[in-house]
């Protein structure tokens, strides 16, 4: 039973790696079609602000395609997202570094890195999901007329898909479903640890 639950440990934790680097692709390329089809429609502009921690504001404002804000008002999230992404990749590291993926028996350190893992895991979805909605939302309200009308003016992309605001249903599951397996996996190597010990002990009670 040991060999197996060994073997589907180190499966779980490579499925939890690489469901980290689909996050962190995701956050990369959320803004792919906003950046190609919006970006060129926004005057931005840059702005000296002693208040500001790095000295600067940006400013942006609509020209031409009402609505199309959207793409800057969406940068900072795109910024936490991306952040968040790193952040639970270095705790997905944790558990080859622990060696989660093969340790017979687990101490503390494997209960602490699949617990951090678990609780990212969660938390992330449960934070994402609002902006999302929101901000496709607030895409689908832009003049998609006046940005059909742009793009063949100056030859940019137009496109009135949301796919990859719905993608973020995928990786949210993913992103569940990596939780479920790290407690799931947990949870058997505890009941197969104590099953060994129990043994033991009688092992020992009979050579007494």
């Amino acid at each position: 039973m040991y060999k197996k639950q060994l073997k589907l440990q180190k499966l779980a934790c490579f499925f939890v790696l690489v469901v980290a680097v689909i996050l962190f692709l995701y956050a990369l390329g959320v803004m792919t079609d906003l950046y190609d089809s919006l970006y060129s429609t926004l005057r931005i502009r840059v702005l000296e602000d002693d208040t500001a921690p790095d000295g600067y504001t940006i400013t942006a404002t609509e020209r031409n395609v009402p609505g199309s804000i959207v793409y800057f008002d969406m940068q900072e999230f795109n910024k936490v997202l991306l952040k968040y992404s790193i952040v639970y990749l270095i705790l997905v590291v944790l558990l080859f570094v622990t060696n989660t993926s093969t340790r017979r028996r687990y101490y503390i350190s494997n209960y602490i890195s699949i617990g951090l893992v678990t609780a990212a895991s969660i938390f992330i979805p449960i934070y994402t999901q609002p902006y999302f909605e929101y901000y496709k939302a607030e895409f689908l309200k832009l003049d998609f007329e006046a940005l059909h009308q742009y793009s063949e003016t100056y030859g940019t992309k137009y496109t009135e898909s949301t796919l990859w605001f719905d993608l973020h249903y995928l990786v949210a599951a993913l992103l569940i479903l990596a939780a479920v397996v790290m407690v799931g996996i947990c949870v058997w190597k505890i009941i197969l640890m104590k099953d060994e010990k129990k043994l033991l002990e009688e092992g020992k009670k009979v050579k007494a």
